[in-house]
Order: C-alpha cells, then sequence, then structure tokens
C-alpha cells in the first residue's frame, strides 16, 4: 500500500473519529432495548458466556454488552476476541492493497511470487475466490498448529496438500494461508506487521493485532460439553493469522466496518470486484473476494462469518443502507452455529424497529453427543451381561460380528466426514470423547460375545 494512500486512509478514518465520537461515547444501551434483549436471549440459548455486538447505521454506533469473558470480568466494547475467519477479509484487503500498488497481479500465477515445492499452480484470484483446487480438509490438516515462530505462516503453507480440483469452489483456510505467505514474500515482512502497518493502524483499529504478542491480553474462550460451557485457552497461533488467528474488539470492528462503508480499506478499482458474486454458492448468493455476498443486487449484504475453538466472529455490512453490524461471542459450538451466523441480520432486523426469534442450532450435531454418550453405558452393560448370559455358538458369533462392524464404523466415523481425530477433539470435544469411547465400549461387546461366557451353556438333559 502506497504511502499517500496510507495518509488518505488515516485522514478519513481521524474525521470519522471526530464526528462519531459523541454518538459512539453513548454505548451503553437500557436494559430494555429491544436489541439488548435479543442478545441476552441469543446468549442464554447458545450458551454464550459473553458477547459483544456493535451496530452501525450511518454515523452513529451502538454497542450492546452482555455477560462475562474467559476471566470472569464483565465483557466491554474493548474486550478482545478472537476473530476467526473474518480475517479472511484482512489478508484479501492486504493483497488487493499490493494489486493496486502493482506489485503482484490477480491473473498471475502464484508460482511467480512464492516458490516452493508446495506452491500451487494457481492464480491469486483463484485463491481469493477459493477456487484454487485447495478442499476444507487441506487447510484443517495444518490448522491449530500454535506456532508462533519466526516463519510460522510459511512453514504452515509448506505443509499444505491440494486434493481438490482447481477450478472448482471450495471454501477453506488453505487458499488464504497462501495468501498469507504471498503477501509475506512480496513484502518481505511479516504478516502480522503489514496488516500493522497497511490494514490496522492506517483503519484506526489499535487493538487489533496477528501476533502472539498482541494476544497476550486474550482471555479464555469456551467450548461446549454436551449441555456445559467451558473455558478453553490453548494459546495463539501465528501460523494461521492470514485466514483465522486475529485478535480485535467490538469497538475496533465498528471503527473497520465503518471505514469500508466510507470505501477507505479496499482500493476504488477493485471494491465492485470484490463485493460481486465471483463465484455461486447459492440463490442470490456467491464469493467475492474475501466475502459472502447474500441478496444478489438488491439489498446486498456484505458478510463474513468466523469461528475458531473457543470463539465467534461475524461483521456483516449492507452498503446500500450504509449499516453494519458486528457480532462477537466468547464461545463456539458447530452444533450452534446456524444460531449463531444468523444473530447479525436479526440484530439489524430488531434495530430498524422489527422483531426476531432466535435461531435454532443444528438439530443432528445437537443430539449426537448426547446418543453417542448413551452408546458407552450401554456397550459396557452388555458386555458384562454376554460375559454371563449363555446363548449358542452362532447367536453370540452373531453378536460379535454387529458389535465389532458398530465399533469399527464409529471409529472411522470422523475420517468419513473428512476430518482427523485431533480436529474433532479440538473442535467437537465432547462428539469426539462419544466417538472413542463407544467405540471402545461396542469393541469389549464384540469381545464379550466372541469369548465363552463365564457361565458355560448347558444343554438341558433329556428324559430316559
Amino acid at each position: 500500500m502506497t504511502s499517500s494512500r496510507f495518509l488518505a486512509i488515516a485522514a478519513v478514518v481521524a474525521a470519522i473519529s471526530l464526528t462519531a465520537a459523541p454518538t459512539s461515547a453513548a454505548t451503553a444501551a437500557d436494559a430494555d432495548d429491544p436489541v439488548q434483549a435479543y442478545v441476552e436471549r441469543w446468549r442464554e440459548a447458545n450458551g454464550v458466556p459473553g458477547a459483544a455486538v456493535a451496530v452501525i447505521d450511518d454515523d452513529e454506533v451502538r454497542t450492546y454488552v452482555s455477560g462475562t469473558d474467559g476471566a470472569g470480568r464483565p465483557v466491554s466494547r474493548t474486550t478482545p476476541f478472537l476473530v476467526g475467519s473474518v480475517a479472511k477479509t484482512f489478508t484479501s484487503a492486504l493483497v488487493l492493497g499490493l494489486v493496486e500498488d502493482g506489485r503482484i497481479r490477480l491473473d498471475d500465477p502464484v508460482d511467480r511470487y512464492l516458490d516452493g515445492p508446495a506452491t500451487p499452480r494457481a492464480t491469486v484470484r483463484q485463491l481469493l475466490t477459493h477456487t484454487a483446487g485447495y478442499t476444507a480438509g487441506d487447510g484443517l490438516a495444518v490448522s491449530e498448529r500454535f506456532d508462533n515462530e519466526p516463519g510460522a505462516l510459511r512453514r504452515a503453507a509448506e505443509d499444505l496438500e491440494r486434493s481438490g480440483v482447481p477450478g472448482e469452489y471450495a471454501y477453506t483456510s488453505a487458499d488464504y494461508l497462501v495468501l498469507g505467505a504471498l503477501i509475506e514474500e512480496v513484502t518481505g515482512r511479516s504478516f502480522a506487521a503489514v496488516a500493522e502497518e497497511s490494514l490496522f493502524e492506517p483503519a484506526g483499529m489499535t487493538a487489533t493485532a496477528a501476533d502472539a504478542r498482541g494476544a497476550e491480553s486474550l482471555p479464555p474462550g469456551h467450548r461446549h460439553w454436551w449441555a456445559w460451557t467451558r473455558a478453553y485457552d490453548p494459546g495463539f497461533d501465528e501460523s494461521g493469522a492470514s485466514y483465522g488467528y486475529v485478535v480485535s474488539t467490538a469497538e475496533d470492528l465498528a471503527t473497520y466496518a465503518r471505514a469500508l462503508l466510507a470505501g477507505e480499506v479496499l482500493p476504488r478499482t477493485l471494491e465492485d470486484e470484490a463485493w460481486s458474486i465471483q463465484e455461486v454458492t447459492g440463490q442470490d448468493r456467491g464469493y467475492g473476494f474475501g466475502w459472502s455476498i447474500d441478496g444478489g443486487d438488491e439489498r446486498r449484504r456484505i458478510h463474513h462469518t468466523g469461528a475458531t475453538p473457543g470463539y465467534f466472529a461475524h461483521v456483516s455490512l449492507l452498503p446500500d443502507d450504509d449499516r453494519a453490524v458486528v457480532v462477537l461471542a466468547n464461545a463456539y459450538a458447530e452444533k450452534r452455529a446456524p444460531s449463531l451466523a444468523a444473530a447479525a441480520a436479526d440484530i439489524d432486523e430488531v434495530a430498524r424497529g422489527g422483531s426476531a426469534n432466535v435461531a435454532a442450532g443444528d438439530p443432528l450435531l445437537t443430539w449426537a453427543p448426547w446418543v453417542l454418550a448413551v452408546l458407552i453405558p450401554a456397550g459396557l452393560g452388555l458386555a458384562l451381561l454376554a460375559r454371563r448370559a449363555p446363548a449358542s455358538t452362532r447367536s453370540r458369533w452373531a453378536c460379535a460380528v454387529v458389535a465389532g462392524a458398530a465399533a469399527v464404523g464409529l471409529a472411522l466415523l470422523p475420517s468419513l466426514m473428512g476430518v482427523s481425530l485431533d480436529f474433532a477433539i479440538t473442535w467437537v470435544p465432547d462428539m469426539a470423547i462419544g466417538v472413542v469411547a463407544g467405540s471402545v465400549s461396542l469393541g469389549l461387546l464384540a469381545l464379550s460375545c466372541a469369548l465363552p461366557p463365564a457361565v458355560p451353556h448347558r444343554r438341558p438333559v433329556k428324559a430316559r
């Protein structure tokens, strides 16, 4: 990003801050405010200990906070959260800035700038639009490394494997990991340093950081274990900064949203393209350059959700109405994802004077951990019964085969879903425990059925 562009952004942000300061200062919402009431219901329904929400309407910014952070402190507009894949929008802005400065071109192959055996034969545009041939599993395979040593992002990119089809859309963090490595290669600096100088600082995001040093004040997030929420603090991961590991606050993300709406983040010559559907993902839905687009040409919603183990984030823009909503939560569970993602649109509706009910979670993922938990005592109980209950040899072997097949199928469930057991332990710990313990209990049942019973089967004695 050129120095003239840096100064222009800084000037606009300063003007925004001066004109909006009186309004933004009055952010405490009344207890009976409809938006505050929705946030309270939404937080309770999703087992979220603490949340921070910002509603931007032209020059007005209102923040709504609820609950506590992972250290037990009340959440405020300056409480740090991990933003997850909202970081992809930062990476996109940095890449487009390099395009504007003529340092890279959208349709150039990545290996023109980035050398290495793992560098894909794909263009910058394909990486931005998730059509470079990486799959979701490819990205997950190198995620959550918690590597904060110099060169962490590049090392993760070098460990990538590509198993998809180039040209086909597949949303994955792998694309933005490679883009992060590209930024480092072209600039000769760390991703965190480039983001700080070229985006966070000129945009006025003083509490946003993409390195472990800037994340030192980050409190623990939370994960779900069946019906309970537990603190989770694995640390920061600089190797994932370009696609998910960035720390920010409701105040900073509101500043970011306002700068985006003012047209002072993305290059003017590329903004329309970035916020247009490049790859169709559904009816009137698609993906641009680092942003999801809903609604087609009528009342476009430009947005991106983000999740890390323990945190959820969402930045949602309505450029045609000069409105935006920021949602931050210090808990995440896959089973709650639909409800978490629905909050931004619901909050905008409520803020306009409408109404909205808190959306439900995923019923299958909600009940699956409980079903798996039932298998554990059921399998152990049947295994004990099989040791004492006499039965024919044929029946016992049939039981052994069925229970053994069920144990193997359950053990293979994560891989059948395209994820590793390590991923399941990190993202869905209750299901992971259920899978492991359930497969063990079914395996014991199969073994009990295969062995002779403790009380031998006695054939009836015929009368003479």
